[in-house]
């Protein structure tokens, strides 16, 4: 018993350019929205960079002028106590060697606090950075879901 070949079920060549074309569109569908994924990723990411980089910069201005109004009290109370060194008593003494104990107090109550700041612009950074890291692990995730068949 031989089969007739005709009576084989094999699909005619004719047949197959449709479905390789829907696939082909298919494929440059999903092509596209993964490009158009990244350029997200992409648009976000500088977003949050320039957001980062304007917050440092208001705190960089924030802090220097902070800095600025310091350094002027300092200049003046040491200019006040030139003035009251060339008194000459001994009172004046006491009272400027009492001034400079409290300048050093709020150097250091300065530097306490300057040292604060920094320490929450870093844990903001950190934060920000752990929170870019996160969405780009996530938007990674879900391309690769999207992309799986």
């Amino acid at each position: 018993m031989t089969q007739n070949p005709s009576s084989q079920s094999t699909p005619l060549p004719e047949q197959f350019p449709w479905g390789i074309s829907y696939l082909r569109e298919d494929i440059q569908d999903l092509r596209q929205d993964l490009r158009d994924n990244i350029q997200g990723v992409r648009q976000e990411m500088q977003e949050m960079n320039q957001s980062l980089r304007q917050e440092m910069q208001e705190m960089n201005q924030n802090l220097r002028q902070e800095i600025q109004g310091v350094r002027q009290e300092m200049r003046e109370s040491v200019q006040g106590l030139r003035q009251e060194m060339h008194g000459g008593t001994q009172q004046v003494r006491n009272e400027v060697q009492g001034l400079g104990q409290e300048l050093r107090q709020e150097i250091r109550a300065l530097h306490t606090r300057i040292d604060d700041r920094y320490e929450l612009l870093l844990k903001r950074i950190d934060g920000r950075f752990m929170w870019t890291i996160a969405a780009m692990v996530a938007l990674s995730g879900l391309t690769v879901a999207v992309l799986k068949p």
